[in-house]
């Protein structure tokens, strides 16, 4: 082999391991650079991640709050309603007892009061305060059941009777507010009931 030809060989021995050189220099920096870009691209996942579950989060929380206010809004009208219902039918009531005052079911009523409130007191001598309107159909009543009693009358427009025992130590309070008061409960559970 001639100088030249070893020369050109050289040359050549020295541009291919230049060029491999460059290729796996060129090979890494886009290696470096791709793992880079990828550390960057991680970086701001990892960065904005966090902020999403926070937005995520909080419009699941203002879901709910809003479910929430809409239920509490929805019960608190259902309730209304069933206050004004029970209003109603608390006035039926008395304005149909108050139509009865004057007739045998109203002595019945009151008559019932009266027998109610002394199985409670275990007396026969009473104490019976009823309105005004009510005075001599509650004589009426101490005399035909045989009692021992003092009728009282009272400015207040009662439905029924309020009984106490003679020392009155005991006292019963037998009007019809009493036992709307007593069964209100019940009449607002049927009220839903019949509602729904």
């Amino acid at each position: 082999m001639s100088e030249q030809e070893l020369t050109e060989r050289l040359i050549n021995g020295i541009i291919t391991r230049l060029e491999n050189e460059i290729n796996e220099w060129s090979n890494n920096v886009r290696l470096r650079a791709e793992a880079e870009l990828l550390d960057g691209v991680k970086a701001i996942i990892d960065k904005y991640s966090g902020t999403l579950e926070n937005i995520d989060k909080e419009l699941n929380m203002e879901r709910e709050y809003r479910l929430y206010n809409e239920m509490m809004r929805e019960k608190r009208e259902k309730l209304s309603i069933l206050e004004e219902a029970y209003a109603e039918v608390v006035r039926r009531i008395k304005e149909r007892i108050s139509s009865m005052r004057g007739t045998d079911d109203y002595k019945k009523f009151l008559k019932n009061s009266i027998l109610w409130a002394m199985s409670i007191i275990g007396s026969r001598e009473l104490t019976i305060t009823v309105s005004k309107a009510d005075k001599d159909v509650a004589e009426e009543l101490v005399s035909e059941l045989g009692l021992n009693s003092t009728v009282n009358t009272t400015e207040e427009d009662l439905l029924g009777a309020i009984i106490s025992s003679a020392d009155g130590s005991i006292r019963v309070d037998a009007t019809l507010d009493s036992r709307l008061r007593l069964m209100e409960h019940q009449i607002k559970t049927l009220l839903a009931h019949l509602a729904s």
